[in-house]
């Protein structure tokens, strides 16, 4: 190769050179993805040498060398002019990459280095089994993880548990903005807390760092592109199911989970409405479930809802949904289950569609274990700082001293951070009413509306919904069920401690639900309320999750 260029024009074309993304670190970047390896970082700054990337767990450094650059004995050819320039500078890098190898090891940190040409030559298949044999680096047992689909997947509590059980999430549907944003910050706590970066988390919830920061710093691009904020209709389910298997990337799909808003078939809906919501076409978003299932055809799916499913349309919704799975090759059954029988902390009675392809060999319907649990209510709520109605806090270091809720996972002692523990306003006569309602149930008693003195009454209706106003029982093992209408008020959710007065904090919701201190809700309080209202729990999720892995696997 001949040297044609002066001194100068060499200088600035080596300036050009870029040192990072490089067309061999893409295609690098590719094969990782397709082959399901997501837990590393790229050019870390605070790792000796700068690599190209950096695998935590394995504490693994992987640099691409270029060919000509580092002396490539394939491909390396001297150039004809200025032979000592370049012997020297291809020299130093080449020591260069000795002398980094070294430190790296010191620290513990074992390296890889691929030349270019071996990046172009690489298949996915191929580069999963040497990232875990090649020199030296132990080939440990892989966990193995499922993949699932979460159409309307609200703000994320039954992929929560699903993820922690081992699933991987190839796709989140959902139509709320706000939701889609809260599972996009759950996928950053995720990424982080997996590459020992909790610290960016803390950054970002107390508002050092911007979300599109860390997406471009630790190149969540692809696992943010899996969240999908659209309603799921008749004329975008095609486009979505295609959008899902581009995911999949050939892979075939373990499980489908999820269910429709439940406000067409909740008895509270249909009491509300003169029609009974027999006109809401929410009634029939079953149909593009199903037509999910014909296209994508996972192992097992599980379809959740209130129990008003069963007598919504006079019964006509469920069987439908059972004939129309069934006539694609599923067995299905259903079974009414109560949240408290998983270790929450709340009655919470769903009904759970579970169907499964025939060719897997599940004879019946899987037989879930109750938890047995010795903790309450209180265990939840009495560890929180005490606050006074309309104040409370945003975001504080605030160390959780509760042996219980750390084991539960509740509390994350590296976050050690508490969000969103701000009461809402409630006016003075809410706030008299709440102390009678919390003097009533210290004695046992409930305060039922028509019992109020009458300056303290703002409804006509003396007969029915006297229980407007209640106390979360924190003597119990279960509270009573958290629903949407917390969103609208408060007065059906009164915190039990009557020094305090004052509704529940979007934190102490989220806690009934079993969320874990690290979830952060995005969107107004209105919303955050909402959300968790419309949540599976995640303890719910996580048992169930676990007893279908061992099903699939």
């Amino acid at each position: 190769m001949t040297d044609v260029l002066t001194k100068t024009q060499r200088s600035f074309n080596m300036s050009m050179i870029r040192a990072e993304n490089t067309s061999p670190e893409i295609k690098f970047l590719n094969l990782l993805h397709s082959g399901g390896i997501e837990d590393f970082y790229t050019h870390p700054k605070e790792i000796i040498g700068k690599p190209d990337f950096y695998f935590p767990h394995q504490k693994l450094a992987v640099f691409i060398d270029g060919c000509f650059w580092h002396g490539c004995k394939k491909c390396f050819r001297k150039p004809q002019t200025n032979k000592k320039f370049w012997v020297e500078k291809i020299t130093k890098n080449i020591k260069r990459d000795r002398e980094v190898k070294k430190m790296l090891s010191r620290c513990g940190i074992k390296t890889i280095r691929f030349w270019e040409h071996e990046i172009k030559d690489l298949e996915a298949e191929y580069f999963t089994k040497l990232i875990s044999n090649k020199k030296g680096v132990k080939n440990k047992k892989t966990k193995i993880r499922l993949n699932a689909l979460d159409l309307f997947a609200g703000a994320g509590g039954l992929s929560e548990g699903f993820y922690t059980a081992g699933f991987d999430i190839v796709g989140y549907i959902e139509m709320n903005k706000d939701a889609c944003e809260t599972i996009k910050t759950r996928i950053i706590y995720h990424s982080l807390k997996k590459r020992g970066k909790i610290d960016d988390y803390k950054k970002y919830l107390t508002g050092g760092v911007t979300k599109e920061k860390i997406i471009d710093k630790y190149n969540l691009y692809k696992k943010f592109s899996t969240v999908i904020n659209t309603e799921i209709n008749s004329h975008n389910y095609k486009k979505l199911i295609k959008s899902v298997k581009k995911s999949l990337n050939g892979k075939s799909l373990d499980i489908i989970i999820g269910g429709p808003p439940c406000q067409a078939y909740s008895y509270i809906g249909r009491a509300r409405d003169k029609n009974k919501m027999e006109g809401d076409q929410r009634n029939y978003l079953y149909k593009h479930y199903i037509e999910f299932l014909k296209a994508l055809r996972p192992k097992l799916f599980i379809f959740e809802n209130v129990p008003g499913l069963l007598t919504a349309g006079n019964g006509r919704h469920i069987k439908n949904i059972q004939q129309l799975a069934r006539k694609i090759g599923y067995v299905v059954e259903y079974k009414l289950i109560n949240a408290a029988d998983f270790g929450v902390p709340q009655s919470r009675k769903r009904i759970i569609i579970i169907g499964w392809d025939k060719k897997l060999g599940l004879k019946k319907y899987p037989d879930f274990q109750k938890v047995e649990r010795l903790y309450s209510v209180k265990e939840f709520l009495a560890n929180l700082p005490k606050i006074k109605s309309g104040a409370g806090i945003q975001n504080k270091r605030y160390k959780v001293k509760s042996a219980v809720l750390e084991k539960l996972g509740i509390v994350d002692k590296e976050l050690n951070l508490l969000t969103d523990h701000i009461s809402r306003h409630n006016s003075q006569r809410d706030l008299e009413i709440y102390k009678l309602a919390a003097l009533l149930k210290k004695n046992g008693k409930y305060l039922k509306y028509n019992k109020l003195p009458k300056r303290l009454k703002t409804h006509k209706n003396q007969k029915g919904f006297l229980d407007r106003y209640k106390v979360v029982d924190n003597t119990s093992q279960n509270s009573h069920t958290i629903v949407a209408h917390i969103a609208k008020d408060g007065n059906h959710y009164i915190h039990p401690d009557i020094n305090q007065n004052r509704s529940l904090t979007v934190r102490e919701a989220a806690r009934l639900q079993t969320f874990p201190d690290s979830f952060k809700f995005e969107g107004s309080r209105t919303s955050q309320f909402k959300q968790i209202g419309n949540a599976v729990p995640p303890f719910m999720a996580l048992h169930i999750a676990r007893k279908i892995k061992k099903i699939l696997l």
